[in-house]
């Protein structure tokens, strides 16, 4: 792989992260609409449809960002990594990253909002500040973070593998 290709496959899944945090930017604006007293706003939407635009835009177009980040490389200039090596430890990190940075603290302020209710005597399922319906989008990137990390392989299949146009007949 030269370095524009190692570059272009990591702006593909700049576009998957950027997708992920579109929906996550849905759901806040979907939350942020429905409380009382605060005035509907089309902003997180419209941000959302931006980024949407972005991800799009570098998923068909990896190799226009590579060449604009990294000018004046030649084919010959070939890094001795397999492309589907460097896909699948992508992938792992991202995974890993995305448990760190988002889960984590999520799953933190859960469990200690958990024993602070369970210290009250007060069942989880009653209480007010606990709702199994918040747990949905910590469950949901928790299992896009496991399918990142455990099937990196297939991952790194579908991105790296070349795709040759139908023939004519």
């Amino acid at each position: 792989m030269t370095p524009q290709q190692i570059v272009g496959l990591a702006v593909r899944l700049f576009s998957v992260w950027l997708v992920f945090i579109a929906l996550q930017l849905i759901g806040t604006a979907m939350n942020l609409s429905s409380q009382p007293g605060i005035a509907p706003s089309n902003f997180g939407f419209i941000a959302a449809a931006v980024m949407f635009g972005i991800a799009i835009a570098l998923w068909f177009f990896p190799m226009f960002l590579a060449h604009k980040l990294i000018p004046r490389t030649q084919f010959d200039n070939v890094l001795r990594v397999p492309a589907n090596e460097a896909a699948m430890v992508a992938c792992v990190v991202l995974g890993l990253w995305l448990f760190t940075v988002h889960i984590l603290p999520s799953l933190s302020y859960y469990i200690s909002l958990a024993i602070l209710v369970n210290a009250d005597g007060t069942p989880i399922g009653k209480s007010k500040e606990f709702t199994f319906l918040r747990l949905g989008p910590l469950v949901i990137e928790l299992a896009f973070a496991a399918i990142l990390c455990f099937k990196a392989h297939a991952i790194s299949k579908f991105f790296t593998t070349e795709r040759t146009p139908p023939e004519m007949e």
